[in-house]
């Protein structure tokens, strides 16, 4: 395979050669199970020392991009970024933001009532189904007094809907955001009547989108969005929580 590498010795030599390396896998010319040249061979290519390539190469393994393995039949391999790789690197910018609830509900308000009008002409009945069976499996939560089960159905009926848009884009920004609510519950810690509303929003999301109805479907997961909101900032003042710092929870 011949690597169109160039000389290295401009700028910061090490991230010129992760920019290189990148560059080669977003445009296909390496693709993953790809093993990369001999450390001996590469250093030639950029014209740099080893230590340099050793940093690159391993600035790429933290970003996701290579994977380097020990022994005989080892080296540096061409690895699929997945998305937990890419949700900490956003993470890790976020932690230092400061997030609000308000800022997290302003996003959760734009991005969820779209995916909730796109998923009412999009969804199947094998989508529709797995609704219906995450509705009887939160109730059984709430009966059974399961709030941990709760909370992770309450994710699970988002992502259904989000991934019948097909849109591994909005998939990937809505599971980001609802684990970042996954800490903020975890903070405020909502009760019994908190988990009966948010059932009760999503049968009404579930009806609409049943009925593949765009705007119903919409309206119905704005008033939901809002009416959590609202609840957990009553929530936050009512037990004086103040300065909520708010995390992705992996």
């Amino acid at each position: 395979r011949d690597f169109m590498f160039t000389c290295a010795k401009t700028g910061k030599v090490s991230q010129n050669i992760v920019e290189q390396i990148q560059n080669a896998i977003i445009e296909g010319a390496l693709k993953p199970g790809d093993k990369l040249p001999a450390d001996r061979e590469l250093m030639e290519r950029f014209g740099v020392s080893k230590g340099s390539l050793r940093e690159a190469l391993h600035s790429l393994q933290v970003l996701g991009f290579l994977e380097i393995r020990q022994g005989a039949l080892g080296g540096a391999f061409v690895t699929e970024v997945n998305t937990e790789k890419a949700k900490e690197s956003i993470a890790n910018y976020l932690a230092f933001q400061n997030l609000s609830l308000e800022n997290l509900f302003d996003v959760r308000l734009f991005l969820e009532s779209h995916i909730a009008e796109k998923a009412a002409s999009m969804i199947t009945d094998d989508d529709l189904k797995k609704l219906e069976q995450n509705i009887l499996q939160s109730h059984d939560a709430i009966q059974k007094n399961l709030p941990l089960n709760f909370r992770e159905k309450e994710i699970d009926f988002h992502l259904i809907i989000a991934n019948s848009t097909q849109n591994a884009l909005l998939v990937f920004l809505l599971d980001f955001v609802e684990n970042i609510l996954v800490d903020a519950k975890s903070i405020l810690n909502p009760g019994r009547d908190f988990s009966i509303g948010v059932l009760d929003a999503h049968k009404r999301v579930f009806k609409a989108l049943v009925a593949r109805n765009t705007k119903q479907a919409k309206i119905a997961m704005i008033r939901h969005i809002k009416d959590v909101e609202k609840a957990l900032l009553r929530i936050q003042k009512e037990k004086r929580i103040s300065g909520l710092r708010l995390h992705f929870h992996k």
